[in-house]
């Protein structure tokens, strides 16, 4: 697994099921890497885009993630070696 493929594996698998598929709904956008990373998450949670329920993808508790920022500090923590 390349350095890439582990950094958004790591971003992808600490999202939720609904923060997953609400970002998954836009991976036509994604570069590859990111999108096979992607889409190998979903298939391993079991996870498919049209078996989602609308009330899936609300966030629990309302919370706002901000999830540029939650990768970058997931991204930051593989190439400095700390999780």
């Amino acid at each position: 697994m390349t350095v890439q493929q582990q950094a958004f594996k790591t971003y992808y698998s600490s999202l939720t099921g609904a923060e997953l598929l609400k970002i998954a709904s836009n991976r036509r956008s994604y570069l590859p890497v990111a999108r096979e990373t992607m889409e190998m998450e979903l298939r391993e949670r079991n996870l498919g885009m049209g078996a989602a329920p609308a009330a899936a993808l609300e966030r629990s508790g309302g919370e706002r993630v901000d999830w540029l920022a939650r990768m970058g500090r997931k991204i930051g923590g593989v190439f400095s070696g700390r999780r």
